[in-house]
């Protein structure tokens, strides 16, 4: 089982570097677009058409492929006020209600997003000025949602496999 879910490990981290890397690529493609609309709005007065749906787009594409690594190397922001229920057994614990909470959200807001997504296909809902059928954005967001809520499902297990321990996947605390 040890095994099984030590692959499984190595796999999802690699998964959700892969949709981090297409976060990155998108970032890419927002500064070149950003950069060619700037160009071309105030040097050839042609702005890049449909230029503010397309940011609205790689803004949402970059938050949400980047969900998958946050939440599968439980990289969330964390306020520590209080450094005891970090430690041991206590901060293990804490952890474990912590992934688990985070998982029941990803897993609520997943199926929210899915609603939406199902709505839009029915009503042949497009975006205003492109027209790109919101559908398929909305759909990407749907499924990055669901991995990153499967993959925080498999941080739980790896987390029940480790009584105790408070240490990520390098070996460091989270």
């Amino acid at each position: 089982m040890k095994h099984l879910l030590n692959k499984s490990e190595r796999l999802a981290d690699k998964a959700s570097l892969f949709a981090a890397n297409i976060a990155a690529a998108i970032l890419l493609a927002l500064v070149l677009l950003t950069c060619a609309d700037v160009i071309g709005r105030y040097f050839l007065t042609m702005p890049v058409t449909g230029a503010v749906e397309l940011v609205r787009i790689c803004m949402a594409g970059i938050i949400f492929f980047s969900l998958p690594l946050m939440f599968f190397r439980n990289d969330h922001i964390i306020v520590d006020l209080i450094g005891f229920f970090r430690n041991g057994y206590v901060g293990w614990i804490v952890g474990l209600v912590l992934l688990v909470v985070s998982l029941l959200i990803a897993i609520k807001l997943g199926d929210r997003v899915f609603d939406y997504a199902v709505r839009a296909l029915e009503d042949g809902d497009v975006t205003e000025y492109l027209g790109i059928p919101r559908y398929l954005v909305v759909g990407l967001i749907t499924a990055s949602i669901f991995t990153s809520a499967f993959l925080t499902l498999l941080r739980v297990a790896i987390t029940l496999t480790r009584p105790g321990s408070t240490k990520g996947l390098d070996g460091n605390p989270p």
